[in-house]
């Protein structure tokens, strides 16, 4: 996976995406829950759609089985560990909807996840921007107030497949 590759669900895939975003986005309206309490009826499937495409997309490329568990989990409250894990290492799949937007991480959604992959969609159509590691993230100079003070990594300071350290 090279950075800006760009990566096209196809109709098939696309299906299993919506089917599996659709019951996650359900299971969070009907609970009321997805950390924070804020998922209603009235919430946008558009994120769960667009969030678990680029893990698909991530886990068809590298040949791993995504995550279909239909459960809550969260960052903030440590029940949401990763994505994926490669290289003996665990993966936390971000997806912009925006392809201006660097990577972006709440402070209160700081993990140990140990690399960050970063994908801008336009669905069905992603373009893998590159990957963080943790120790670039996670440093304070990367604090920036955002819609909430979050670490940001701009896209030219992501790194490609071959520059990470596996």
């Amino acid at each position: 996976m090279n950075k800006g590759q760009v990566f096209i669900l196809d109709k098939w895939e696309q299906k299993i995406v919506e089917l599996a975003a659709h019951q996650r986005h359900n299971n969070k309206v009907k609970t009321g829950w997805d950390g924070h309490g804020t998922v209603n009826k009235n919430s946008s499937l558009e994120l769960d759609i667009h969030g678990f495409g680029g893990e698909f997309i991530f886990c068809r490329e590298f040949n791993l089985y995504p995550d279909f568990k239909i459960h809550n989990t969260s960052k903030k409250l440590g029940s949401d560990y990763y994505d994926a894990f490669i290289w003996n290492k665990t993966v936390d799949v971000k997806t912009n909807r925006n392809p201006d937007n660097p990577l972006m991480v709440p402070e209160y959604l700081k993990s140990e996840c140990q690399l960050f992959a970063l994908f801008s969609s336009k669905y069905p159509r992603y373009r893998f921007e590159g990957f963080a590691t943790n120790k670039m993230l996670f440093k304070a100079q990367n604090l920036r107030m955002t819609r909430v003070m979050a670490y940001v990594l701009e896209k030219d300071k992501l790194l490609g497949l071959d520059d990470l350290d596996i």
